[in-house]
């Protein structure tokens, strides 16, 4: 779902040579096999990159051949990425000096091996191998978010008191691979996730990640909100989650859905304890909204 973050682009002189994010990719099995190609040994997967110039064209090319036989999903985002749907096997968008687009080749033969073919590509129109525009130029920047999409983990939650201030808190998520929890999160995709609680309740939400280097890695968390009943002539709520709000009312709650939605409705810093991982951050005590008469309050 993210082929754009499995590469950077390195520009020397007017020539882009391409770095594959091998930590992205050896987090998700995938190996280094030979020059720009990755295999994933457990799936025979592949993943390849590839540059070529052409008169003054310059293309970027990453392949993933996929196993995956059912592509509604990918399909879906490929439609949310921005790019225009030409047709079900490929969206694009061109501007001036980019073309940029997903293309879908399916039932792909390679080495004995059926595939679908799933690309990226960016090309990027030069003259005298010169960049046309100079505001025009392929852009991967190097990702360092923690590829978290199609992952599960069992987890659990806490809040403690900053003793140092009565109206801060320190929270806690934290996610293991092995079921030590009783609590499960799926990680759908890049955007979404999907909750599981040990007495079988389920919420979802979305998550979004930023990060300034492998160390600081930030990611914020919200639950899909529902829309609430009101009175006729009150304004709606910019949103329900159906969390708690209060620290103090958390800490008198059963460990159900309202209890677990406060923990998802904030941010926090990413942390890796061994194979585990421990998202850790504040809670700065604050007020819910509320229905108030149309037209009344802020």
């Amino acid at each position: 779902m993210n082929l754009k973050s499995l590469i950077s682009i390195e520009k020397k002189g007017d020539k882009n040579t391409i770095k594959p994010n091998d930590y992205f990719l050896n987090e998700k099995g995938f190996i280094w096999a030979d020059d720009l190609l990755f295999i994933n040994k457990k799936s025979s997967e592949k993943v390849k990159f590839s540059s070529n110039s052409i008169q003054d064209k310059e293309e970027i090319r990453i392949d993933y051949f996929s196993t995956v036989k059912d592509l509604s999903r990918f399909i879906k985002r490929a439609g949310e990425s921005g790019l225009k749907k030409i047709s079900e096997n490929l969206f694009e968008h061109k501007d001036k000096n980019i073309t940029a687009r997903i293309e879908i080749k399916r039932n792909i033969q390679e080495g004995g091996k059926t595939y679908n073919l799933l690309s990226l590509v960016v090309i990027e129109d030069s003259k005298n191998g010169k960049i046309a525009d100079k505001n025009s130029t392929i852009k991967f920047p190097v990702d360092y978010s923690y590829p978290l999409q199609n992952t599960s983990y069992y987890f659990d939650a806490d809040l403690k008191d900053d003793k140092s201030y009565d109206d801060e808190y320190f929270i806690n998520l934290k996610l293991s691979k092995t079921p030590k929890y009783g609590n499960k999160i799926t990680f759908l995709d890049d955007m979404n996730w999907k909750v599981t609680l040990v007495d079988k309740q389920t919420f979802t939400g979305t998550y979004n990640q930023s990060t300034q280097d492998r160390q600081m890695i930030n990611i914020g968390l919200n639950v899909t909100a529902v829309a609430p009943k009101v009175p006729k002539g009150y304004a709606q709520p910019i949103a329900e989650t159906g969390a708690i709000y209060h620290a103090s009312e958390l800490k008198k709650s059963k460990h159900n859905a309202a209890y677990y939605k406060f923990f998802f409705t904030k941010s926090y810093d990413l942390r890796f304890e061994g194979n585990d991982l421990n998202l850790s951050g504040k809670h700065y005590e604050n007020y819910p909204t509320v229905a108030v008469p149309a037209g009344k309050g802020n």
